[in-house]
């Protein structure tokens, strides 16, 4: 994989490099699915899903080369393989209430921490919602794939950003949906009301925001 690094003098967002770094991505995560618990997984395993969501996670983790990783929303841990493919000497904590698979009647969660076991990480279990702030904290990315509603995002997107390190970023996963969307920038508003530095991936499975965190001025 190419190494791409996405933080600049003039700290654009840079959509080139980061969509060259998902394009040299050769990612496949497909072997970690398992058919009789996995939701969708005939959609998972389809070349769409494949490129337009595992490489596009694998491929952001590659360029940013985070050394701490949170997610919220861990579920079978598709996203959480395709970051620490990238990087895998990273640490990384996933959040997750177990909600999907108690509503889905299927185990997902502890599949993804067997898979997790061989990296230096570890999943809480808890609602990210009744958190006021991520434990650990100092994160160099922080992906919210949680609660789609837009109180709930904003809530999220708000853990995110008070966690991140000094040039953190967050990565919001369904951004095709506009209540997260809604959410991201109400959550954004609330921490930052200025100039902002973001992406929209929108040629991606699931569509993407990309937000770096700002710097405060000299």
């Amino acid at each position: 994989m190419k190494e791409a690094h996405f933080i600049h003098a003039d700290t654009e967002v840079r959509t080139d490099l980061i969509r060259g770094c998902i394009a040299d991505s050769n990612y496949d995560g497909r072997k970690f699915l398992v058919e009789e618990d996995e939701p969708d997984y005939e959609l998972k395993m389809s070349y769409d899903f494949l490129f337009g969501y595992m490489r596009v996670k694998n491929g952001i983790a590659g360029g940013i080369m985070p050394r701490r990783i949170c997610e919220i929303g861990v579920s079978s841990g598709i996203s959480a393989m395709a970051f620490l493919d990238a990087c895998p000497k990273a640490y990384y904590l996933g959040i997750d209430n177990r909600f999907e698979e108690e509503m889905r009647g299927v185990s997902l969660v502890d599949h993804a921490i067997e898979l997790l076991k061989p990296y230096n990480a570890q999943v809480l279990i808890t609602d990210s919602q009744k958190l006021t702030e991520l434990p650990e904290g100092n994160f160099d990315l922080v992906h919210v794939d949680g609660d789609h509603s837009r109180e709930a995002c904003c809530h999220d997107v708000v853990l995110a950003w008070n966690a991140l390190s000094a040039d953190g970023w967050i990565l919001v996963d369904d951004a095709k949906d506009s209540a997260v969307c809604a959410g991201t920038f109400d959550a954004i508003r609330k921490v930052w009301p200025a100039e902002i530095r973001w992406a929209y991936l929108e040629d991606t499975f699931t569509g993407n925001i990309l937000i770096r965190k700002e710097l405060p001025k000299p």
